[in-house]
């Protein structure tokens, strides 16, 4: 059950967010732990700030919260934005809904809860929730007068309805059931805690009664929630369309009905070239782009708003499974730190990246800006190193690198800098069926992975998908007994910990079992009279907030 739910889990990654990759403080930006987490919610919502550090280039950034204009924000208008990726597969029945698919669907269907860029959970379709001190559930209390698209009531009964099918499709593996204790009021009950369960309440709740009118091939087409903006259509590999609900339950802080937009048009451009060019034509208002990029670069200077924040980091890590595996030695693993110019490889993305010396990104709630066990380089210290490990001499090895994460730039970089100490490395290019199979799935020997760690806000859940002790991922990476303690021990927290999970990052740091590389990660272009985008508000650059987004032009 548990393969199920982390293959669909990595799946969302490998589309979602790695496209794109290319002395302890004293106090923590997450709460601190306790048996019982509340979020209560006043009745008109409020724009949750980012407290993540963006990058704003040429054109001053827009603030989060409402531009400033002696009318206020405008009404009407049509939003068109560019992504990557297009939606493949269902659309409207959210079990089956994988990948990018998401990103479009979430201009129609919301969810009980969202989570902000600091793990942080404010409510949507639910005004609070309280997890059990013992934490055998968690119980949502859920807004009323909400209606789906289709004119029918959100209620108790249609979330367990959603929730149930969660259970039914394997997705929610540590969910046993859930019960409807009032009208508004729904129950999950638990079979095991992780705080980054949390990300996984924030299940997208859609329309029973279409379901039950129209059947699951139609819903599967056809997504109905109760979302800002209203499905029109989708042409496949093209363009989502959708159009303001007149019927949304929220207002801004002054009482003012939302969403301010007409319409938000989804284009779909695979190729950054040609959606760099869209944009300068004015085909579109704001693209998605890779952090550290060309096309970032040109679009500053054609005057756009570059938004992006440095959340992902790409590490090495070898195969410290096998005892007689060179990647076993840690005197061979800090000599690879100390090995790789990551100054010089930083300045490879467009003055947008920086060097990575610790695994989380410098925009990332545990970076720790008092970090003090990273190796900088130092070529005659990586070779005594080595010497040391009995590899005077060097030895081979193989690049993996991840085909979801790649820059050849900084792989073939990598390459040169190994070689300046010895190691002669070739570099192999496998792509992700074999990437899955043999490597997330299979063992290897005698090899060091190129991977992105993804900055989620609850920095746990990407060692919870890639590097559970239980599923065993990366099997050839060794999940040593302190690493499961410091593991287990962070997921355990009632919420997020950021100073649990940097003893595990710092414990990772010391025994340099992961090299970090190069910060990398996603954002946006936004032309500038964009305003209240939201992005980068929530969670990862794909998850958008756009209910407050609005056109000064």
């Amino acid at each position: 059950m548990k393969k199920g739910f982390i293959l669909l889990t990595v799946l969302l990654l490998v589309s979602i967010i790695f496209a794109g990759c290319g002395g302890k403080a004293t106090t923590s930006t997450t709460p601190t732990a306790s048996t019982t987490v509340t979020s209560t919610i006043p009745t008109t919502s409020t724009t949750v700030t980012s407290t993540t550090p963006t990058t704003s280039t040429t054109v001053p950034s827009a603030t989060p919260t409402a531009t400033a204009t002696a009318a206020g924000p405008k009404r009407g208008g049509t939003l068109k934005l560019i992504y990557d990726t297009a939606p493949s597969g269902s659309i409207g029945y959210m079990p089956e809904v994988q990948g990018d698919t998401s990103t479009a669907i979430q201009l129609c269907v919301e969810t009980l809860i969202r989570e902000d860029n600091k793990s942080q959970f404010t409510p949507r379709l639910a005004e609070s929730y309280q997890l059990a001190d013992d934490q055998s559930s968690i119980t949502f209390q859920l807004r009323k007068g909400v209606t789906f698209h289709d004119g029918s009531d959100f209620n108790a009964e249609v979330a367990k309805w959603n929730l149930d099918n969660t259970i039914a499709a394997k997705l929610a593996p540590n969910w046993s059931s859930v019960d409807v204790l009032g009208d508004y009021t729904v129950r999950i009950n638990l079979s095991k805690w992780q705080n980054t369960m949390m990300s996984g309440f924030a299940a997208y709740m859609t329309s029973k009664a279409a379901f039950d009118k129209n059947g699951l091939d139609w819903v599967r087409a056809n997504p109905v929630g109760t979302g800002p903006f209203k499905f029109v259509s989708y042409e496949k590999d093209t363009v989502f369309k959708t159009v303001r609900n007149p019927n949304y339950w929220e207002k801004d802080a002054n009482g003012n009905q939302l969403p301010y937009l007409d319409e938000v048009d989804m284009l779909f451009i695979g190729d950054s070239v040609t959606e760099e060019t869209a944009l300068q034509a004015g085909e579109a208002d704001m693209g998605i782009i890779k952090h550290g990029s060309k096309v970032s670069s040109d679009l500053a200077s054609a005057g756009f708003v570059i938004k992006s924040a440095a959340i992902d980091t790409s590490v090495l890590f070898g195969d410290t499974a096998n005892p007689d595996s060179p990647w076993a030695n840690k005197l061979v693993r800090e000599a690879v730190e100390y090995a790789l110019d990551r100054d010089a490889i930083a300045k490879m993305g467009y003055g947008y990246w920086k060097p990575a010396y610790q695994i989380e990104g410098s925009a990332d709630a545990p970076y720790d800006p008092n970090f003090s066990l990273g190796r900088k380089y130092d070529v005659a210290k990586a070779k005594a190193l080595l010497a040391d490990a009995g590899y005077s001499g060097g030895f081979n090895t193989t690049i993996i690198a991840c085909p979801s994460s790649l820059n050849n730039d900084v792989v073939v970089a990598i390459q040169g800098y190994l070689a300046k100490v010895g190691i002669k490395a070739n570099i192999e290019y496998p792509d992700l069926g074999k990437m899955i199979q043999d490597y997330w799935f299979g063992k290897w020997h005698n090899g060091v992975i190129y991977e992105p760690m993804a900055g989620f806000a609850n920095y746990m859940l990407i060692f919870n998908i890639l590097f559970d002790p239980v599923t065993n991922w990366h099997p050839s990476w060794e999940k040593t007994p302190a690493y499961i303690d410091l593991y287990n021990a962070a997921l355990a927290a009632p919420s997020f910990d950021v100073q649990l999970t940097r003893a595990l990052t710092d414990y990772i740091a010391e025994e340099a079992l992961m090299t970090p590389v190069n910060e990398g990660g996603r954002g946006w272009a936004l032309k500038s009279y964009v305003k209240d985008s939201g992005v980068l508000e929530t969670n990862l650059p794909p998850f958008l907030k756009l209910e407050k987004a609005w056109l000064d032009k």
